[in-house]
Formats: structure tokens, sequence, C-alpha cells
């Protein structure tokens, strides 16, 4: 038994002694969600998406500036960097874009997953991110290019540094507050993204102090930081496209279904994150001798409970089994024949029915009818 609209009104029309009459089909939505705030959520995320954007490209600007008058490839490369974060709140805000979007007949579960995409385009543009910071440093190692104006390149480095922590701190706060896992990654890149810059200042320093190597050097070990940043986003990107989530979701669902008066057991768990919504399915056993009516009404009592108790939680599939004493029952054994078993069936059926009309048509015969 699953949970269905009909249950209720199935029983109370069969339990009327009345003549039935006729009345409206009334549909029954699973849809409603507390509070309906996703598209508030959205728009404040598309909001800080574009104040985020446009802070980073004025700290990439300012540190590209500074880098013509300097000559710092440890400057270059977290400018370079600060630019590809450019790029990836721009896809972010994009896949927020395509979110929107209603479900139609062929995208049936709507456009959620353009968020989780975008992480694609955000690992891809940390590899690019890497490779051009790691090459323009060795170029500066083995031509051993000095840089000029330190002064000046420190303190582009030092505005990159507190530029980035505050945007990080933006991102990763209204990340929480909307329960958007991809800007709070985002907002994480950010910050490392500022010790990046601190990384920067320390090269031009150090080179100010007379150490002639140590700004492509700082150069390089940005360009592995950017490499271990892409570890760490990737294995989240890729953790959501292969429908990855956290098992103290799957813990909370169980206790928050299990604590349902009348639920005695909870099976097959399932759930799976697409962008901001959780999509969830399970199954509850119930007494086998309860009206269907009443055990709908308790799949409806774990639905709202999961819903109202789990964050992002978007739609709850649930499944009702009927509880037994018998161990050995298995109310989802398979009872679908096979359509060769089921053909040869319906053809053994025709025979014994065509035998049957020649015998009874024999009989007719021996009484002197006659037939066509």
């Amino acid at each position: 038994m699953t949970q269905d609209a009909t249950g209720p009104s199935a029983s109370a029309g069969a339990s009327s002694g009345a003549e039935p009459r006729a009345e409206p089909t009334r549909r029954h939505s699973h849809t409603h969600l507390p509070g309906q705030g996703h598209s508030a959520d959205t728009e404040e995320g598309l909001r800080a998406i574009a104040i985020a954007t446009g802070a980073m490209f004025v700290v990439a600007a300012v540190e590209f500036l500074f880098f013509t008058f300097s000559n710092s490839a440890g400057l270059l490369s977290d400018a370079l960097h600060n630019l590809g974060d450019v790029l990836t709140t721009v896809a972010l805000w994009t896949a927020f874009q395509i979110a929107r979007r209603p479900a139609t007949r062929h995208y049936t579960y709507g456009f959620h997953r353009a968020e989780d995409l975008s992480g694609a385009f955000i690992v891809l543009v940390i590899v690019a991110s890497a490779v051009a910071a790691a090459w323009q440093s060795y170029d500066h190692l083995i031509h051993n290019v000095q840089p000029t104006q330190l002064g000046w390149g420190i303190a582009a480095a030092l505005v990159g540094f507190a530029g980035n922590e505050a945007i990080a701190e933006y991102k990763i706060r209204v990340g929480k507050r909307i329960n958007s896992q991809p800007l709070i990654a985002d907002g994480q890149h950010s910050r490392t993204d500022g010790l990046t810059s601190l990384a920067a200042a320390t090269g031009l320093f150090l080179t100010a102090l007379g150490v002639p190597k140590a700004d492509p050097v700082a150069g390089l070990l940005i360009s592995v930081a950017i490499l271990y940043i892409l570890v760490d986003v990737g294995r989240e990107v890729l953790g959501r496209l292969m429908d990855a989530v956290d098992p103290a979701i799957v813990a909370r669902i169980r206790a928050q279904a299990e604590a349902v008066p009348g639920v005695e057991r909870v099976e097959d768990i399932r759930a799976r994150w697409a962008g901001r919504r959780l999509y969830t399915s399970l199954n509850l056993w119930v007494d086998s001798a309860m009206p269907l009516a009443e055990a709908h009404a308790i799949a409806e009592r774990a639905r709202q409970e999961i819903l109202a108790h789990l964050p992002g939680a978007a739609q709850v599939d649930i499944h009702v089994d009927p509880a037994s004493d018998d161990d050995t029952h298995d109310p989802h054994a398979w009872r679908h024949e096979p359509h060769d078993a089921t053909h040869e069936h319906a053809a053994t059926h025709e025979h014994d029915a065509h035998d049957a009309h020649d015998t009874h048509g024999h009989q007719h015969d021996a009484d002197g009818h006659t037939h066509a």
C-alpha cells in the first residue's frame, strides 16, 4: 500500500449505506512545503552572487593594475585566481536562474540540478587558473624576472586578502541561511583565495628583504594551493552529481519517521540533493489490520514531520507496508508474470476454448442441427 489520496474517499464511500451520489473529484497535492520560501531564498542568493561578483572583479582589477607596475608573479597568480572566481560566481548566478524554471513534461523534477552542474564548471575554472599561474611563475623563475615597485605590490596583495575574506564571509553567511551548499563552497573558495593573496604579499616582502627567488616561488606555492582547493571542491561536486548525502541526514529522516505514532518500522531510506532541494523516499511499516485511511494519515504525518524538521527537504515519497508477525512474509514478493508465460497461458486458454467449441459443435451435429 502506498500513500495515496484515494484512501479516505474510498473508505467513506464504502461505509455509507445510502445510494452514492456524484461528487466533484477532489485532487490532493503532496507538493505543499512549509513556508514556501524557496523563491525568496533564490532572490537572496542571486543578490549575494551579484554583490560578490562585483566585489571580486574590483579586487582582481586592482591586482592586475599593480601587476603592470610591479611585474610580480605571485601577484599575477593571485589576480588570475580572483578573475577565475568572477567566472565561477557568474556560472553560479546562471545556474540559479535556470533552477527557477518550472518543471516540464520532459524535466519532471525541474531544473534544480543546474546548481550542481555549475560546480563542474567551477572545477574546470580552478584547473585553468592553476595551470596559468604555475606557467607564469615557472617562466619568471627560469628567466630570473625580478618584481619592481614592491611596496605597491604588497599593498595590492593585502587589498586582495582583505577583499576575499570579506566576500567569503558574506557568501558563507548567505549560503547557510538559504541552505545553498554551492554558495557555501564558493565562499570557502574565496576564503582560501585570501590566503593566496597573503602568500603573494609574503613573497614580495621576502624579495624586498633580498631573497631573489621568493616571488616566483610564492607563485608556484599559490598554484599548489589552488590544486589543493581543486581536490576539496572536486570531491564535493562529484559527490553531489553521484547523489552522495551526509549519513546524518539519513539518520535524521529515520528519527523523524520513527517518532510518529503508529509507525512500527522504517526501511529503505534514500535521499539525494538537487541544488538546494532534498528529495527523499522511505518505507513505513504499520499494523496490517489498520484501515487504509488511517495508514495514509500516519504516512502523511511522517511526511510533514520530515518536511518541517529537515533543512532543504522539498519532496518526501512514502510507501506503506503491512507489518506481520510472519517473518517469512514479503509484501514486495514479485507477482508479475513474464510476457512469454502470459502469452503461453493465453494461447493455452484459447486452445482449450476452441476444443470445447468443437465438442459442443459435434453434440449439436448429433442432434441434427446445422452449423455455419
